[in-house]
C-alpha cells in the first residue's frame, strides 16, 4: 500500500466504499484505534457489510494509531457474500490489518479476543440482537475502553432501546455522538 499521509486521503478511501456512514462517522472510526492506544486489548467490529467501517478502523489503526492492532471483523458475510468485503480489503492493501470472523455475533464469542480496547457494534439492529451483543461483548471491554454503536437514532428503535436499557451511567459514560454513531466509555 502506498504511504498515505493526509486525513483527506484516508477519508477518500473510506468514502469510496459502499455503506452507510456519514463523513463525521467515518472520521470518528478513523480515530477510534488511536483513541485506545493507552489501553490493552484488541479492536472488534460487529457488522461489516462490504467493509466501509472495517476499512476505516483498519486505516486508523495502520496510519494513525501507534499500536497498529488488527481489526476483528465479525459478520456472517451472507448478504452480500464475503468476496465483496474481501475485495474491498484487498483493493486497499489491508489484508494484514483485518481478521474476518465469518459468523453471526452470537456464535463468534469463542473466536473473539478475550480483552477488547474498543468495540464497534453495527450488526443486527433488532432489539434482541443488540441486547445480546451488549450482554456478550461489553464484559470483555477493558476499563476505560470504548463501546461504539452505529444507528443510535429514532429510525432504529431496537438500537436505541437496547443501549438505553443496558448501558447505564453507573457502568458507561457518554463520550460523544457523531450523527448516529454513539461513543461510550466503560467505567
Amino acid at each position: 500500500m502506498k504511504s498515505i499521509k493526509s486525513i483527506k486521503e484516508l477519508l477518500s478511501i473510506v468514502d469510496s466504499i459502499e455503506g452507510w456512514l456519514t463523513a463525521y462517522e467515518q472520521l470518528a472510526l478513523l480515530h477510534l484505534p488511536p483513541s485506545v492506544d493507552h489501553l490493552s486489548g484488541d479492536i472488534v467490529e460487529i457488522g461489516s457489510f462490504k467493509g466501509k467501517s472495517t476499512i476505516a478502523l483498519a486505516l486508523g489503526s495502520s496510519f494513525i494509531s501507534s499500536k497498529k492492532r488488527p481489526i476483528y471483523a465479525i459478520d456472517p458475510f451472507v448478504v452480500p457474500p464475503f468476496q465483496y468485503f474481501w475485495d474491498n480489503v484487498k483493493q486497499h492493501g489491508l489484508e494484514h490489518a483485518i481478521i474476518p470472523i465469518k459468523k453471526h455475533s452470537e456464535h463468534a464469542l469463542d473466536d473473539c479476543p478475550k480483552s477488547i480496547a474498543a468495540i464497534f457494534i453495527d450488526g443486527d439492529h433488532e432489539y434482541a440482537a443488540v441486547k445480546k451483543d451488549i450482554i456478550h461483548y461489553t464484559p470483555r471491554v477493558v476499563q476505560g475502553g470504548l463501546v461504539v454503536f452505529h444507528d443510535y437514532c429514532d429510525y432504529w428503535p431496537g438500537v436505541l432501546h437496547a443501549v438505553n436499557e443496558l448501558c447505564k451511567p453507573e457502568h458507561f459514560e457518554y463520550v460523544m455522538i457523531y450523527d448516529s454513531l454513539l461513543v461510550l466509555r466503560k467505567l
